[in-house]
């Protein structure tokens, strides 16, 4: 077992990817998590895992929880869901049930899920594996409207269905209409417009861990070491003995494909890092950070805060788009003086960033 004070506890570090063809292209990042769930169902080691399917109301998408109990119906929840989820009943269904499950969440879900089970017999019986997911934020329940708004150029209320990734990696962003018609935008774009930078509660910008460090096992884009990613590979940081097993039992029966990497700062994202650093306006929550703030950083806080207020109104959002246009001719000089006088944070993306490839 080795640590960071940057990723948290982990044992390998490494890449993943579906051996069925059809599913690692349908998934956001080469279906590893898919095909590992398969497996666990399939071998008898979990008797429900528990996913959440996306949703999409007059525009506004979000996660439902679900128990999966048959393999094969595991496929139609590919794919990332960026929007808040729910959980309903169905945790507290399979607990009361004691079923053995397999429970995939972000960072903060998959934290609660460890506390549950450190505090309850029944709730550590039960979950028998957390996959947990990097996290930059997870967007706010009509989020989506922005993006279909201003990405589309669609009227939101007249959208029945939203996919956030898929069709190979990095994917791509898709939304049908009432009368059949499907439009598509490369995933990054659509993240990148706006939605995923302003539309998140306060909590998820002062939160200091993307990796899920509470997790058995972690999963992420491999933003960091994209050779060979072909049609999807997943990052994977294995944390636990659980972990291990359930990776290197999916590897054996033909699930996945498992690539080790030869160090753990591939799962070092630029994210990661950012929300390792002291924030400045976050002074009220309790979070592990390992970095001092930087000029770049502070200036990541004042962007989300001038942002956010005019992502809080659609009225306001023609501002916003207009904003986005010029906030960078506004802050590359300070973040350029960042680098300049080699900063703290500055100097260890450097570091970090030479290994990537």
């Amino acid at each position: 077992m080795q640590h960071s004070d940057i990723i948290g506890s982990f044992t390998r570090v490494g890449l993943a990817w579906s051996r069925d063809e059809h599913i690692r292209f349908a998934s956001a990042s080469g279906g590893a998590v898919t095909s590992i769930l398969m497996y666990l169902l399939d071998y008898g080691l979990v008797d429900a895992v528990l996913v959440p399917r996306l949703r999409v109301r007059k525009g506004c998408a979000y996660g439902v929880y679900e128990a999966v109990f048959n393999s094969k119906d595991l496929p139609s929840f590919s794919g990332s869901v960026y929007a808040p989820v729910f959980f309903g009943n169905s945790l507290r269904s399979v607990l009361n049930r004691r079923l053995r499950v397999a429970i995939v969440a972000v960072p903060c879900i998959a934290r609660a899920l460890r506390g549950l089970k450190s505090g309850s017999a029944v709730a550590a019986s039960s979950i028998r594996y957390i996959f947990g997911l990097y996290c930059n934020n997870t967007p706010r329940l009509c989020a989506s409207r922005f993006g279909i708004k201003h990405v589309f150029n669609v009227d939101p209320d007249d959208v029945v269905d939203v996919r956030f990734r898929g069709s190979g990696w990095p994917g791509f962003a898709s939304i049908k209409t009432k009368s059949g018609q499907v439009f598509r935008a490369l995933s990054p774009e659509f993240w990148d417009s706006g939605f995923g930078q302003y539309f998140y509660d306060r909590k998820c910008l002062c939160c200091s861990d993307q990796t899920a460090e509470d997790a058995d096992v972690s999963f992420a884009d491999p933003w960091t070491y994209t050779r060979g990613v072909g049609a999807g590979k997943t990052l994977v940081v294995v944390r636990t003995r659980e972990g291990l097993e359930a990776i290197e039992g999916a590897r054996k029966a033909g699930y996945i494909e498992f690539e080790e990497l030869p160090s753990h700062i591939y799962a070092i994202q630029y994210t990661t890092l950012l929300k390792k650093v002291s924030k400045v306006t976050c002074k009220k929550y309790r979070q592990s950070y390992a970095l001092p703030p930087s000029i770049s950083t502070i200036i990541h806080e004042l962007d989300y805060i001038v942002g956010s207020r005019l992502a809080k109104r659609e009225e306001l959002w023609p501002l916003l788009r207009l904003y986005i246009k010029l906030k960078y001719t506004l802050f590359r000089p300070l973040i350029a003086l960042d680098y300049l006088l080699d900063l703290s944070f500055p100097r260890l993306l450097k570091k970090v960033s030479k290994a990537w490839k």
